[in-house]
Formats: C-alpha cells, structure tokens, sequence
C-alpha cells in the first residue's frame, strides 16, 4: 500500500468516527463494515472498531472486542464504556441560605 493510499484509508477511518459522533449511525456501520479494507493492523482495527462501536452505541459488541486487549488504548476505551454505564450520583442538596433582601 503506497502513502496516498494510507493517508486515504486514514480518512476514510477518521470520517467513520465523525459520523458516529455525529449521530450518522448507518454512514459509521457502513465504514465499520469496511475496516478489513482499510486498516491492515488487527490491533489497530480492533480499537477502531471498538470506538466505532461505542459511537454507534453498542457497547456489549465493543467490550467483546477488548476482552483479550491489553493495550494502553483499550484500557481507555473499557474505562470510558464503564464510566458511562454508571448511573450517575445525585448532589446532596445544600441547605438553602436565605439572604437578607436590601430595601
């Protein structure tokens, strides 16, 4: 593969996730679909993917795919789908402080 086309295969990726995060759910699985095609790395596909995943809200898939990963990237990837799985706390509420209304 020559550097024009890496650098077209970049984009290609890096277009898949702007589409997920952009709520372009059928354009993502689309370019999901064609990772095989664009990246040669498994590695680098698998965190791909996984994040393509997580966008297009499938996070069951992209912890699947992490399961045998123990890479600094998947590591991140795992900690994000867990912190956004958590239900968040709710805020004690202060107690309310009246304040003195001026004239």
């Amino acid at each position: 593969m020559n550097v024009l086309e890496r650098d077209i295969c970049r984009i290609v990726c890096e277009v898949g996730l702007a589409a997920a995060n952009h709520g372009f759910f059928a354009q993502a699985e689309t370019i999901r679909n064609a990772l095989p095609h664009l990246v040669e790395a498994l590695t680098d596909r698998r965190i791909l993917e996984a994040t393509l995943l997580i966008g297009l809200g499938q996070t069951h898939q992209a912890m699947k795919l992490l399961v045998a990963d123990a890479s600094d990237e998947a590591n991140t990837l795992r900690c994000l789908i867990e912190s956004s799985t958590h239900t968040p706390r709710t805020v004690a509420q202060q107690p309310s402080v009246t304040h003195p209304q001026l004239a």
